[in-house]
């Protein structure tokens, strides 16, 4: 995981909104128009929070009664097409082939971070638009809060602890000639705070069973290129593997789950023997 790059103003975000409302039809427009100064407030509010890193904390929502206005501009239109546009312009090359959220599918879809049911007013907030899998935005859904603190990892917001969170123990069986891999999630020296947060992503996500449940094609790729590396003439299997290692880290995280399979891969003494297997 690693933390994506917010669009940056100008325009400022609620200029971003009202652009949007104002090339809506005049039924729809008006509404929008006459709650103006609310709804500034309100990105005022979001954007304060933010800066703090207090959203859970952040009072419901008085806009309840222009729900569907409100909602009705993160619809198919040209300013919300823009926006969408702008946020994908913002990270490194490469950056959304995987879903921030995961890192284990493509991200196919926005998440509201404060689901656009409860908080409607932010339904195209630049900040609160995180690019994501349809997977992880069918499980967060409108859930953001875990018992109090937040649940999930704002990507816009929240540093990815240096630890060593994730951890996998790979084991093979020369018998059947296979190779598997487990992955693990620990606190590994981060504070409290930072591991309540970290801790609640994975489990209400299921990361770990999704990355255990993607490993053993992941091993057979990587093996199978490291085969083609070595037959093309290329140096030693563990250097490449290392070096695969290296550049997912640089993109997704020292801990992404690519990257901690690959290094482990890597250091690992029956590699050799691991590809010969193919």
């Amino acid at each position: 995981m690693k933390q994506l790059t917010p669009v940056i103003a100008p325009p400022q975000y609620i200029e971003i909104f009202e652009g949007i409302r104002d090339n809506k039809k005049a039924s729809a427009k008006a509404p929008l128009v006459a709650a103006q100064a609310a709804i500034r407030d309100r990105f005022i509010e979001y954007e304060t929070r933010f800066n703090i890193n207090t959203l859970e904390a952040i009072p419901a929502s008085t806009l309840g009664g222009i729900t569907a206005e409100l909602r009705s501009c993160y619809g198919r239109n040209k300013g919300m097409n823009a926006l969408k546009q702008a946020i994908k312009n913002a990270q490194p090359v490469g950056r959304l082939i995987w879903c921030p959220y995961c890192g284990a599918t493509t991200p196919g879809s926005y998440d509201h971070y404060l689901p656009a049911e409860k908080f409607p007013e932010f339904a195209a907030h630049a900040l609160n638009l995180v690019p994501s899998c349809t997977r992880c935005n069918s499980i967060k859904d409108d859930d953001w809060v875990y018992g109090g603190p937040r649940g999930y990892y704002h990507f816009y917001k929240d540093a990815i602890p240096a630890a060593s969170f994730l951890t996998v123990s790979i084991t093979s069986d020369a018998a059947v000639q296979a190779v598997g891999a487990t992955f693990a999630v620990q606190q590994a020296g981060m504070s409290d705070p930072e591991w309540t947060l970290l801790e609640a992503h994975f489990r209400q996500l299921k990361l770990i069973e999704l990355y255990d449940s993607y490993s053993n094609d992941l091993i057979n790729t990587v093996l199978r290129s490291a085969r083609s590396h070595i037959t093309a003439g290329g140096g030693s299997a563990a250097a490449f593997l290392a070096n695969e290692a290296q550049e997912n880290a640089d993109l997704y995280g020292d801990f992404g789950w690519r990257a901690v399979l690959l290094r482990a891969m890597s250091a690992h003494p029956d590699l050799v023997d691991w590809i010969a297997w193919l």
